[in-house]
């Protein structure tokens, strides 16, 4: 075992479910339970793994004698803890309290660990804390309350306070699901006074009572989730009974669970053992969760520090959004405020001041990021792809965060690079040719407000030095004005591109010390269509709304009105399941369009689905007028969207061959990016697989997909149709 490993065991063992209470605060009879429990078990209190771990660690391989001084401290702390088992029991039973001698103690425990961890530390500077070596843990059990001596106490008062308070709180209580193999970390939790009042309990029992109530309590094992199995079951029974999860609760390391009850990495090799997948089966689950679109949108709160994150979390985490993560030594009043500002981010409304959020994980991490960097004088960067709605989310979101006075646009891509010096800056009369007067510049406009400068890799090196001077100094001087001119301005500037400018500084074609001061690290990236797919039906509801109800599409609007005598309230039905009930507008989709848009990659993304959707609710609206039609409802036009994507007329290149046969060659040609080459691909396979089943889509449906049903059959016709091959043409051919 090495030193560091050691310093990880003996903080999990000892102080990893240690809550110490606040001096003179009276505890109920639930959290006495359970620091009696905590402190003087046979098998999991403190006061008796400091003399095992002692025994233990001295008889290991990797003992190194600089650890026998620390080691000494911790057993001697919690010999003494030991010695007053009698005292502090009675204190509990009968007056509910921990003396000040007591908590010195604790502490004195607390402070031991800590020292013992700073000289594993120091002998092993350089080890991860959570290293790749096999261990050979203590077989440490949980013994029944009759084999440890631990009194029954009598929690019938606490339970009719208990249920005074939830009738009172009502539903107004989050609820969560704990997922740990250790049974503490849900004893404590439900012992508690702070997570009794704000939360409830998912568990896997169909009891309805409280399990503070529960007569069954202290053998079950149904109060919260122990494996990977046990959460979906836990989450779906949840699911089936209409009932919602506020949030998972979860440790990182899981030790008593058998091989065959964790998550494995055969993916990678390196990380593929047992220790390994045992200190990271909690983001193991959590991965496992985020890849099922029914459980993926509740948040994940992760036990343990990013600091004492183990070896191999770094490759998990990437693409991983969406985590939290709390730190053990936090007091449980401060995790259940953490678990409640989790919980209340979740639950926030997907629109916002006009700006759609949407639920995916991607969103909701920029949103957070957002909301912080939106605060005070620091400069913001946001990514993403072009149209992902940067210049909106500034308008709407981030100037309205910040509180300051105005709001300054500058686009970098429209004007001339001669030009940007005297835009930002101003300029003096007679600075150049055709300088008639003084002018000022967009950054003193901004004085007191926000900045934003759209497309920043569009700036030329000098220009970008410039910048970077201003940044640095917030000082600006007019272009052509003496020194002594300069004036201090205070500007928070927001700057954008849809360009990786990490690969420009690597090309040479952006300043690295420009790009640092932007802040990478703290970086809002927002993600394409592409990439947050469940929010499309939220979206496209939100646009359309949006649309109809704005004055471009409003003359409209009041003819369908006028001709149907209906009202003004506008509803979409986009399949979600939602029932219309007023007598206002529908805008109806059909299925075969919605599968047009899913599978649809929107390149233009935001920008894009805005100018589809408005050009079909006016092509709707056109023929219902034609029509002289009395229907309220604007359906949307399948085929005239697949005009507008691309989707009826083949994508020729200059030196590629659509093959209508099995036994025609495909000449590949250039493409524009990866997702028309898959196009292309598809294209292909879907004609080879039609000539070889002579065109029966049944046939191709069992071939392709096992299945060939009237439903996947429609899917088939439905995709070639999106890709532009017309099933007459290929059986004519």
């Amino acid at each position: 075992m090495t030193p560091n490993e050691m310093a990880r065991r003996i903080r999990h063992d000892l102080i990893k479910h240690l809550d110490i209470p606040e001096p003179e605060r009276e505890l109920d009879v639930n959290e006495a339970h359970v620091l009696i429990r905590r402190l003087f078990d046979s098998g999991t209190g403190i006061s008796r793994l400091g003399a095992v771990w002692g025994f233990k660690l001295r008889r290991d391989e990797g003992w190194k004698s600089e650890l026998e001084t620390p080691l000494c401290a911790i057993e001697q702390a919690c010999t003494a803890l030991a010695r007053r088992e009698a005292f502090v029991r009675k204190n509990l039973m009968m007056g509910g309290y921990v003396d000040a001698e007591t908590l010195r103690m604790l502490h004195q425990v607390v402070d031991a660990v800590h020292q013992f961890e700073d000289v594993c530390t120091r002998l092993a500077p350089d080890e991860n804390d959570d290293a790749l070596a096999a261990l050979d843990f203590f077989d440490l059990t949980v013994p029944s309350h009759e084999e440890s001596g631990v009194p029954q106490m009598d929690t019938s008062q606490t339970s009719k306070q208990d249920t005074k308070e939830q009738k009172e709180l009502g539903d107004e209580r989050y609820t969560l699901l704990v997922v740990d193999d250790h049974l503490m970390s849900i004893d404590r939790l439900q012992a508690h006074p702070t997570f009794r009042k704000r939360f409830k309990w998912l568990t896997r029992c169909d009891k309805t009572c409280e399990c503070l109530q529960c007569p069954d309590r202290e053998s079950c094992q149904l109060r919260r989730a122990r494996t990977y199995q046990e959460t979906v079951e836990a989450l779906s029974h949840a699911q089936n009974a209409g009932q919602s999860v506020d949030a998972l609760l979860m440790d990182i390391r899981f030790d008593d669970l058998n091989d065959a009850d964790l998550l494995w990495l055969p993916e990678i090799p390196a990380l593929n053992t047992q220790e390994t997948v045992q200190s990271l089966q909690g983001l193991l689950i959590a991965r496992q969760l985020r890849r099922m679109p029914e459980f993926r949108h509740i948040p994940v709160v992760l036990m343990t520090a990013r600091s004492r994150l183990p070896k191999g979390a770094a490759r998990l985490l990437e693409g991983l959004e969406g985590l939290q993560f709390v730190d053990d030594d936090d007091s449980l009043d401060a995790l259940a405020a953490r678990l409640e500002s989790v919980v209340k981010l979740g639950h926030e409304a997907p629109i916002e001041q006009g700006y759609f959020w949407g639920t995916s994980p991607k969103i909701q991490h920029a949103r957070r990021q957002i909301e912080i960097m939106s605060l005070g004088p620091r400069t913001v960067f946001i990514t993403g792809p072009s149209g992902a709605g940067k210049s909106s989310l500034v308008e709407h979101i981030i100037y309205p965060l910040s509180g300051r006075k105005n709001l300054v646009t500058l686009d970098l891509s429209s004007v001339p690079d001669t030009l940007v010096e005297s835009e930002l800056f101003g300029h003096v009369k007679g600075a150049y040719s055709g300088a008639t007067s003084d002018r000022t510049g967009l950054i003193e406009e901004a004085d007191g407000g926000i900045l934003f400068l759209d497309e920043i890799g569009n700036l030329s090196l000098e220009n970008q030095r410039k910048l970077l001077l201003f940044l640095q100094d917030k000082m600006v001087r007019r272009v052509g004005a003496a020194h002594e001119t300069r004036k201090h301005v205070d500007v928070k500037v927001v700057a954008a591109t849809h360009l990786d400018l990490s690969a420009e500084v690597a090309a040479g074609r952006f300043r690295f010390d420009l790009y640092m001061r932007l802040g990478p690290a703290m970086r809002i990236e927002l993600p394409s269509i592409a990439e947050r797919r469940e929010d499309l039906p939220a979206f496209v509801e939100t646009l359309v709304l949006k649309i109809l109800q704005g004055d471009e599409m409003r003359p409209e609007v009041d003819e369908l009105v006028r001709r149907n005598h209906c009202t003004r309230d506008i509803e979409v039905d986009y399949g979600t399941g939602t029932k219309f009930h007023s007598d206002g507008i529908c805008v109806r989709f059909k299925p075969a369009t919605r599968e047009l848009f899913h599978t649809y990659h929107w390149p233009g993304n935001t920008r894009e689905l805005e100018s589809v959707l408005d050009t079909l609710i006016l092509k709707a609206l056109y023929d219902l007028r034609i029509a002289d039609s009395s229907s309220r409802i604007i359906e949307i036009d399948h085929f005239y969207a697949m005009s507008l994507l691309g989707g009826i007329e083949s994508v020729q290149t200059e030196n590629t061959e659509l093959p209508l046969s099995a036994d025609k060659k495909l000449e590949l040609g250039r493409v524009a990016d990866f997702a028309e080459l898959r196009q292309q691909l598809e294209r292909t396979y879907l004609c080879r697989a039609f000539d070889l089943c002579k065109g029966d889509l049944g046939r191709m449906g069992q071939e392709l997909f096992g299945d060939d049903s009237p439903q996947m059959q429609h899917k088939i016709a439905v995709r070639m149709n999106q890709l532009g091959l017309s099933i007459k043409k290929l059986k004519k051919g």
